[in-house]
């Protein structure tokens, strides 16, 4: 299964601090968290981003709420907001909607 975060993050942290706890949990091997393989990650001047993730053989309910929980746990205020969806392809989606 696939998701899509948005997120921004805290303006009040300073980059670096960001980038220290980006790195802290990718050293640990916490992210991406387990069973995930993180497809695309980026990050926009002034702290927005988009995460899209794949979940493969694990409940993805469960894995998604780990990758959100652990950025938090490391640094709490990190993300001033963080939304995840599962999704598909457009593709997908256009067939679906028109059974």
């Amino acid at each position: 299964m696939k998701f899509v975060s948005f997120w921004t993050l805290n303006p009040t942290l300073p980059p670096g601090k960001i980038a220290e706890v980006a790195a802290k949990l990718m050293q640990k091997g916490l992210f991406p968290g387990k069973n995930s393989k993180i497809l695309a990650w980026y990050v926009c001047p002034g702290g927005r981003g988009v995460t899209i993730f794949e979940v493969e053989g694990a409940a993805a309910d469960e894995v998604a709420f780990e990758n959100w929980v652990m950025w938090p746990k490391e640094n709490p205020g990190i993300f001033a907001s963080l939304d995840t969806y599962p999704a598909v392809t457009a593709d997908k989606a256009v067939e679906i909607t028109l059974k």
